[in-house]
Order: C-alpha cells, then structure tokens, then sequence
C-alpha cells in the first residue's frame, strides 16, 4: 500500500507544480496536504529529485518549483494559461489518443487507468500524449464521455 500512496503522492506532486506558481517547499507541502498527502521536508526534496522538479526564474523574478521538459525546464503554466491550451481527443480502432499540454499525461493516463472501467485495458503516456488501448467494440462516445468526465477540458 506505502507505494500506491509513493506514486499517488508524486502525482499530486507533478500537478501541483503544473498548476501552482509555489517558490518554497513549505508552499507545495501546504498545497500537497490540501491534496491529502501529508509529507515531511525531506521527504518532499526526495521526491522533488526523484521527479527532477527545479526551481526557475520566471520573467517576473521569482523563482518557482517546474516540470522537466527535455532536459529543460519549462515554467510551470498558470491556471488561466491552462484554459487556453487545447487538450484534444482522437481515435483509430479500438485506440484513443489523448492530447494534453506538456507534462499531463502521466496524470491523465493514471487517472484513466485508476477508473477501472471496463471500457479500457490500459495506457501508455508520453509527456503530452496518452494511448489508451480500449477493449473490442466499445462505442467511442461512450469511452470518450468517461475520459471527458475526468478531464472536462478535453474536446
């Protein structure tokens, strides 16, 4: 059970940071117990390693807590900057493709995956493209009316 709540725990992580501007960790360990994750400092810095989360300045001068992006850090969006990106759904067979921006989809692939529908038999995530392997003949409005309940922004 301790590595369910590991990998839930560093989920929560990774979308805090995403959504979040937070400059120290007493900020992102507040923001992880809102979540329901408490954590202690050291823990919190493991896993900031272990996900290669990194402070970067922003243009304003801050420094805040980012997402790796191919050996780069990209400034973590704001939340009104999120709305504006496009998160999109496709399919081909018996496969959906998910679309989201830059550093979702593991969040987006655990989350389908952890609906344990029957709809679907697994996932693959990249950095910002989820495959979601669907079972024989699943109606795809009904595969894609589950996956948008979870992610409204999907169109």
């Amino acid at each position: 059970m301790e590595r369910q709540n590991r990998k839930e725990r560093l989920q929560a992580i990774r979308k805090i940071v995403s959504l979040k501007s937070l400059e120290s960790q007493e900020e992102l360990l507040k923001a992880l117990k809102a979540e329901g994750f408490v954590s202690t400092q050291t823990t919190l810095s493991r896993d900031l390693k272990l996900l290669r989360i990194s402070k970067v300045r922003v243009r304003s001068g801050l420094s805040i807590y980012a997402l790796p992006h191919e050996g780069q850090f990209d400034v973590a969006p704001t939340l009104e900057e999120l709305d504006q990106m496009k998160w999109r759904l496709n399919f081909s067979g018996n496969l959906m493709v998910v679309h989201t921006p830059p550093g979702h989809a593991s969040m987006v692939a655990y989350d389908v995956d952890n609906t344990h529908n029957p709809f679907f038999l697994g996932t693959v995530a990249g950095d910002d493209t989820v495959l979601v392997v669907m079972s024989e003949n699943v109606d795809r409005e009904a595969a894609a009316e589950v996956v948008r309940n979870l992610f409204p922004k999907l169109v």
